[in-house]
């Protein structure tokens, strides 16, 4: 125990000696840190905006809907390169297969998308129509802030309908409540009977830039290409009880619509099933390369810092040359002349690493008001860079603090 706060209490004095020798050459101690500031904030504010790409991309993936697949009569790239005569179809009949005889499904939700020109009194927007039924809203978690969503029976009636999302509300009614207003989508009239709760962006489309009608409307009167069948649809959404139905259920897709197709064996599928889950490991696997790449990047910086620390420290080792022959003289071993100009880098290296983490937090602060993305920093992180910032300091300045406890007592006391 005596020994430990023997050990301490000389830490502690050179900690002392450290920060007077710094108040001795103020202006070199703070031009000397800048690296390791600007390094140490760069590596943070590159993690921190990795962190909230992380979670931003969630939340994004989380406005598709959770424990869902999504079927589109697109070549799988996964099977091979695919040929045009590879593409495929899907249809309103394969949704109904797929929820008869696919275990684990809740609900599917056949889709046609089609690029519109939507008129109101004095305004006009061009937007995304999505036709669709009432499951689309079970499986997509959308639901109408104002109003109300599709029933059956708009869909049966192929009734003149819309749902506007919220983004297409500001657009044709900045100022008044658009809930039983009139539009004209492709000069046909339509009834607005409610507006979709904002979804905000995704994956950098804007959720509520789009209307959904019934899907008999749009296909009747709003499509621009005529489809290949009388049911043919854009894509499918599958919704599932749980996440173990999810994955065992995309195999069971695949199957079943091979088998509807005649797709030979050792042939690429004429369609694609992704799911959720999928999109989101994907996305997740790009954002922790472009966290990596900013991190590499910036902590260019932070080694420019550490090999200022050196350069510094060993300048100080040459200026201090009498000071350290005198210690020696008294009785200071060459560990105590070691020790000392390695807390004196460890010390500048904190203290430019504390500088730097405090400007990250408030850069963070400020990117988080003015972007509105998030940029998280938790205690860990903060904690980590001080700590890293030390370890450069006690790294860097390994070479002038050995090269101090190497000099001859007798030729550092002789100099000048």
């Amino acid at each position: 125990m005596k020994e430990l706060l023997a050990s301490l209490a000389g830490w502690g004095v050179n900690v002392a000696i450290a920060l007077t020798a710094l108040r001795t050459n103020l202006m070199r101690s703070i031009l000397t840190t800048l690296g390791v500031m600007i390094g140490v904030f760069s590596v943070i504010l590159a993690v921190a905006v990795g962190n909230g790409a992380q979670v931003s991309v969630s939340q994004q993936i989380a406005t598709l809907g959770s424990n869902m697949a999504i079927v589109v009569p697109q070549p799988d790239s996964g099977s091979g390169p695919p040929r045009p005569s590879d593409r495929g179809r899907l249809t309103e009949r394969d949704g109904q297969a797929i929820l008869r005889e696919v275990s684990g499904v809740s609900a599917v939700a056949p889709q046609i998308r089609n690029s519109v020109q939507i008129v109101a009194p004095g305004r006009s927007a061009t937007t995304q129509a999505t036709g669709a039924t009432p499951e689309f809203g079970i499986v997509s978690n959308i639901t109408a802030a104002e109003g109300r969503f599709l029933t059956l029976s708009d869909i049966s009636a192929a009734a003149r309908v819309a749902v506007i999302g919220e983004t297409v509300a500001n657009k044709l009614f900045p100022e008044t409540n658009p809930v039983g207003e009139t539009v004209r989508i492709n000069r046909v009239p339509f009834t607005v009977i409610g507006v979709l709760e904002s979804k905000g962006s995704n994956l950098g489309n804007d959720n509520d830039d789009q209307i959904v009608v019934p899907i008999t409307t749009l296909r009747q009167r709003l499509l621009n290409t005529p489809t290949q069948g009388p049911d043919d649809v854009t894509l499918l959404f599958v919704g599932f009880e749980d996440e173990d139905a999810l994955l065992a259920g995309q195999r069971e897709i695949k199957s079943l619509l091979r088998d509807r197709y005649r797709v030979a064996k050792g042939k690429i599928n004429p369609f694609t099933v992704r799911t959720t889950t999928e999109i989101a490991e994907t996305t997740g696997q790009v954002t922790q390369i472009f966290q990596a790449v900013l991190v590499a990047i910036a902590s260019i910086s932070l080694l420019v810092g550490g090999i200022g620390i050196m350069n510094i420290m060993l300048v100080s080792v040459t200026e201090r040359t009498r000071e350290i022959g005198l210690r020696m003289a008294l009785g200071a071993k060459r560990s105590d002349i070691r020790n000392q100009f390695l807390v004196e880098a460890a010390v500048l290296c904190v203290i430019g690493g504390a500088i730097g983490l405090t400007l990250a937090m408030i850069a963070a602060v400020v990117f988080e008001r003015v972007a509105e993305f998030p940029a998280p920093i938790g205690l860990d992180t903060a904690i980590l860079a001080v700590a890293f910032s030390a370890v450069i300091g006690l790294l860097f300045g390994c070479y002038p603090a050995i090269r101090a406890s190497r000099l001859s007592p007798i030729e550092a006391l002789r100099s000048e």
